[in-house]
C-alpha cells in the first residue's frame, strides 16, 4: 500500500496541491516575494546563504511532515472503511 500512496503523492497530489488557485495563496506568495526582497536588502552575502540554507531545510521539514500527514490520513481512512463495514458483524 505504502507504494501505491508514494504513487499517488508523487504523480497527483505533489502537482494538484502545488498549484495557486486561490487569491488568498496568491495573496501569501506575494507577501513571501516582498518579504524575501526586503530580506535580502538587510543582509551581507554570507548571512542571505545562511538564511537561504535555513529556509531550503524548513521547506523540506514542512514539505515532509505534509507527507506524512498525507500517509497517515489515508492508512487512518482506510482503517475506518474497513472497521466501518464490519461494525454490523
Amino acid at each position: 500500500m505504502k507504494e501505491t500512496l508514494e504513487k499517488i503523492w508523487n504523480e497527483y497530489l505533489l502537482d494538484k496541491c502545488g498549484v495557486m488557485d486561490t487569491e488568498e495563496e496568491r495573496s501569501l506568495t506575494r507577501r513571501l516575494a516582498e518579504l524575501h526582497e526586503k530580506a535580502k536588502a538587510l543582509l551581507n552575502e554570507a548571512q542571505e546563504e545562511a538564511v537561504e540554507q535555513f529556509v531550503d531545510a524548513l521547506h523540506d521539514n514542512e514539505a515532509l511532515f505534509a507527507k506524512k500527514a498525507f500517509f497517515k490520513g489515508c492508512e487512518f481512512a482506510i482503517s475506518f472503511l474497513l472497521e466501518a463495514g464490519n461494525f454490523g458483524e
